[in-house]
């Protein structure tokens, strides 16, 4: 029934969106105009979703740090950074600071919040004033896989602007089981469109990178037409204090008394994997082990018998707990006082949480799959996760003195910052854009 509705309100939202993006084509010069030389190159990116949905989960939490650092290395370029959603084949600027800072609302809050800004936003496209030029750049950062942006996309081209598009992972297609029933077909139509507006792809690792020119190449592209590169994503939380802020009175009392607590941080969805460590958490309680679980992530799809199963257990509320709407500075702190981090994700393409629990000196258990080798390297303990036997083992050893954690030197190990990934990132998007140029005979 929920999907249904969804769909019905996408399906709505889309007719919405023909109808005035082709209301407002009609008034607007889709020619392409050349920079005066008062007017500073403009990059513009895409925080459509973020925008409209206050979400602050892996995706989202990359878009806010990215917008957050890359300010001032874009000033430095002496660029103009503008944080943009693609609406009726607008540009409509938004208010950085609202990008920048997640605040969790209450349910019923989030979702007048979410309808208003969707109003405001379509109405605001009716007034936008054209002001694109040539060699700007448009930077395809959040997820858009839902929305309607390719009216603006189009118009972006028209204009002559640079587009790049930036993919965090091909799941939907490569494993459509653990994914929303639409999604893969969603995915499939997206990156279908952009064959024809993109002119090139920063995925944020080079397996991803791989797997999207293999991906480009079955559906008949010709991927020398493109540019292709990846950038890496940044592990800390420097938007905040160095400091602890103290936590919420119920996460605070959880880790007052220190002890074994294990931390896992991802949306709570089948590809995620949670059963595998909750199937072994069973057994070890069962077993007399005194060990605690903390999981911070939303609720995610197909999971209602798992958070059932999981909720009516003794131990939920004692030695386990589930955290939905935690903040940067409650992640952060949770980071700082478990044992260890559990990632048991069965594929990711990138595994961001393994990064940062590096970054806090956080060992890390994680599944044993390529991308979490390419992030984790030598200072990660891998798993099998064919069945919860092997965590459940690995666990028991560690808490019975059998076996230890695998120590993080944190002076050793290099982790990428957010402030070192928005430059990166802006380098490789104005390469792109040059070499674009260049390869179109546009010196």
């Amino acid at each position: 029934m929920k999907s249904t509705i969804k769909s019905i309100l996408r399906s709505a939202d889309k007719l919405l969106s023909d109808k005035a993006s082709s209301h407002i084509a009609k008034r607007i010069d889709s020619s392409a105009v050349l920079r005066p030389a008062d007017k500073k190159q403009k990059l513009l990116v895409d925080c459509t979703y973020i925008y409209s949905t206050n979400i602050n989960t892996g995706i989202q939490r990359v878009v806010r740090n990215i917008i957050y650092h890359i300010d001032k290395y874009v000033t430095m370029n002496d660029m103009e950074l503008v944080a943009v959603a693609l609406v009726n084949g607008t540009f409509i600027e938004i208010d950085k600071e609202k990008i920048q800072r997640y605040k969790p609302l209450s349910k019923s809050s989030n979702i007048l919040q979410r309808v208003k800004r969707k109003i405001e936003l379509y109405w605001a496209s009716f007034n936008q004033v054209e002001r694109l030029y040539k060699d700007d750049i448009l930077l395809m950062l959040d997820s858009s896989w839902y929305l309607n942006i390719w009216p603006s996309v189009s118009h972006a081209k028209e204009k002559g602007l640079t587009v790049i598009g930036v993919t965090y992972d091909l799941i939907p297609i490569s494993h459509p089981q653990f994914c929303d029933e639409t999604l893969g077909s969603v995915f499939d139509r997206w990156y279908g469109l952009s064959m024809h507006y993109f002119d090139g792809y920063l995925s944020i690792s080079k397996s991803v990178m791989d797997s999207l020119k293999h991906y480009l190449l079955e559906q008949g592209a010709d991927i020398d037409r493109y540019y292709f590169d990846y950038f890496t994503l940044g592990s800390d939380f420097d938007q905040a204090s160095t400091e602890d802020v103290v936590p919420r009175a119920k996460l605070r009392s959880i880790y007052k008394n220190g002890g074994s607590i294990y931390l896992t941080v991802s949306t709570i969805e089948p590809r995620k994997n949670h059963r595998v460590v909750f199937q072994a958490m069973k057994k070890l309680w069962k077993d007399g082990v005194d060990i605690s679980w903390v999981i911070v992530g939303r609720e995610g799809w197909r999971v209602e018998e798992l958070l059932k199963e999981m909720k009516s257990h003794k131990e939920y509320g004692k030695r386990f707990w589930i955290f939905n709407d935690l903040d940067d500075e409650g992640l952060r702190y949770c980071y700082r006082h478990s044992k260890a981090l559990i990632f048991p994700s069965i594929i990711e393409g990138y595994g961001l949480p393994i990064i940062e629990s590096l970054y806090y000196g956080l060992p890390v258990l994680a599944s044993d799959t390529p991308i979490h080798r390419e992030v984790g390297k030598e200072n990660v303990d891998y798993f099998n996760i064919d069945s919860s036997e092997p965590l459940e083992r690995i666990l028991g050893a560690i808490e019975n003195g059998v076996r230890e954690l695998h120590t993080i030197d944190k002076d050793s190990i290099t982790t990428p910052t957010w402030d070192e990934s928005a430059r990166e990132l802006l380098e490789k998007s104005t390469h792109l854009a040059e070499m674009t140029k260049l390869s179109q005979g546009d010196r």
